[in-house]
Order: C-alpha cells, then structure tokens, then sequence
C-alpha cells in the first residue's frame, strides 16, 4: 500500500511539472516555452504563464518574484508575483489557477485589523456584507473594470491613509488579494507578493538557466547566511538626472557585473561599464539617469558575467 501512495504522489507530481511546463494539450497551458524577467531573474510558464497574460500581466500582478516551487503547507505548486501568488490544481489534466490571500496574509502578519462597518446605502457607494466594508470612486470603478471579486476578492478595509514603505501616506484600502494605492487620480496596486514571498525564494537566476521544476520550498533558516540586503540603490527616490549607488552582493569574488537600467516605461538602457566585484562578491558603483527620464519607477539589474547570479534594486524617478 505505502509503494502505491508513492507511485500515485510520484505521478501526481510529475502531472503538475508538465501542465506547468507547457506539455500537456490543457487549453491555454499548451506548451508556450518561458519566458525570463531580468526585472527580477525570474521565469515565467506553463499555465502559470498562460493566466498571467490573460489577466492583467504585470500591470495587475506585477514581475515573477520567486520560481515555481511546491509550498511545504499543501504541497501545491505556487509562483509569487510582485503583487500576487498564484496557486495550481490539476482537475481533469486541465491545469485550474487560483490567487492567494496575499491580502489577508499581509494584514495579519502585520497586526492590522479592520471591524466592519454598518450596513449602508449610497449614491456610487457598494456595501459587501460577506466583510463588512465598502467600495467606492476610483477603488470601485478600478475593482470593477479589471477584475472584481475574482482577481481581488472582497475588500477588508475602508478606505485609509497610510503611510508606505516610501515614507509617503497614500490613500489605500486592502482587498482579500491585494492593496489599492490612490496616486493623484491613478490607483496602483501594492506588492504584497513581494512583502510576502519567503527569503530563500527570491534569488533570481540566470537567464540561460531555468529551474526545470517547481523547485522546494525550503526553510527561511537557509537565509541565515544572506545578507540584510542583496541589493539596493541609494538614494531609493530622487529627480531624473541625479547619480545613484547601486551597492550588491552574492557574486563571485573579483567577477565583472554586466549592468543595465529596467525603464519605467518599459524597455532597457544599457550602463556602458562593468562593475567588478570585491574578494568577498560585492559591487559598489554609482550610476546616472538622464535629465529626460520620465518620473516612475524604475530598477537596475547587476548580473555577474562568471556565476551567472543575477541582483536587482528597484529606485523611484520624481520632478
């Protein structure tokens, strides 16, 4: 009896791998190929790549920030995205994505809890009593047009101001699956996924390299031996036109570090210099942006040209 437990949990995951990589004939999860984010280092496939592009893409659930990998919890296969986790079943060899909580996790790893508030009816106003809370203006009308219930679930907050790891207060409401953050007239989805997505995962790789299956996901204990930092840009915010640092580590002492600038319109600027890493794998070097970039946010990519690893540091452009 153990031996059949083992085939069927050996078949089972060979079943998941192959829907995620794009082998079996399911609908949208048919064999695409992967594609690589040098954003963040990481790849993208299979049926997690399908509803990715369906959904939204980076705009909705920003850039993968972990590889695939089986969580110890469930043993399900899940992706963690900037602003998302997705999360795979296999149901009739068709491979079945759901999202995360990530919003409800985010919450209560930080000790924010939200009562809910009285029935109430109003002009452009939506009261959920499945929580408690209301939806309304340009929260409402962004949850209605991209998505609703089934991308972001229901809301578990009313809309507050809130200070964000910019230093900056904003006007937010969090969402089973998300956090809505209002930029003037615009409103920007929160990276959860990234606040949430555990250490070990988020290394990136190189871009000739990628995993061939969900990979462990392993212990937060492994990270003991990373740095408080893999790498970052100082100053994090500043006007187009400054010279910043971008300091790293995790390359292979005395490489060179091919570098280049991930624009916030999208595209890529290559930095015409390699850094050379220091005997211990760290890189210290400035860079500039120019005087004509539009403000946004943007990030720089160092990728050690010996050991393939790949370090990445997001840095804001504002007039």
């Amino acid at each position: 009896m153990s031996q059949l437990r083992g085939r069927r949990a050996a078949a089972l995951i060979l079943l998941v791998a192959l829907v995620l990589l794009g082998a079996l004939p399911a609908g949208r999860a048919e064999a695409q190929g992967k594609i690589y984010f040098p954003q963040t280092g990481h790849f993208l496939g299979g049926a997690f790549r399908s509803y990715w592009e369906r959904n939204g893409g980076v705009e909705i659930f920003g850039y993968p920030v972990s590889p695939e990998f089986v969580q110890n919890r469930d043993g399900r296969v899940a992706q963690y995205f900037e602003r998302a986790r997705f999360e795979l079943d296999v149901v009739n060899n068709q491979a079945v994505i759901s999202l995360g909580l990530v919003g409800r996790e985010y919450t209560a790893a930080r000790g924010l809890g939200f009562p809910p508030v009285a029935p109430v009816r109003a002009p452009g106003l939506r009261f959920f009593p499945e929580t408690g809370h209301t939806l309304r203006g340009e929260f409402r009308n962004f949850w209605e047009r991209r998505g609703g219930l089934r991308i972001f679930g229901y809301p578990i907050s009313e809309e507050f101001v809130q200070q964000l790891d910019d230093g900056r207060n904003y006007l937010v409401q969090y969402f089973e699956r998300g956090r809505f953050e209002l930029i003037g007239n615009r409103v920007r989805l929160g990276t959860l996924g990234s606040a949430l997505v555990p250490c070990q995962l988020r290394p990136g790789f190189a871009a000739n390299a990628p995993p061939s299956a969900p990979v462990p996901e392993g212990s937060p204990e492994s990270c003991a031996i990373i740095p408080d930092f893999v790498a970052r840009v100082f100053p994090s915010s500043s006007a187009p036109g400054t010279t910043l640092g971008f300091e790293s580590r995790g390359y292979a002492g005395g490489e060179e570090v091919a570098l280049w600038i991930n624009l916030a319109a999208g595209g890529v600027r290559a930095i015409p210099y390699r850094a050379i890493a220091d005997a211990d794998g760290g890189v210290l070097v400035g860079f500039r942006t120019l005087t004509t970039d539009p403000p946004g946010t943007y990030s720089i990519v160092g990728q050690g040209l010996r050991s393939g690893r790949v370090t990445v540091a997001s840095f804001r452009l504002e007039r």
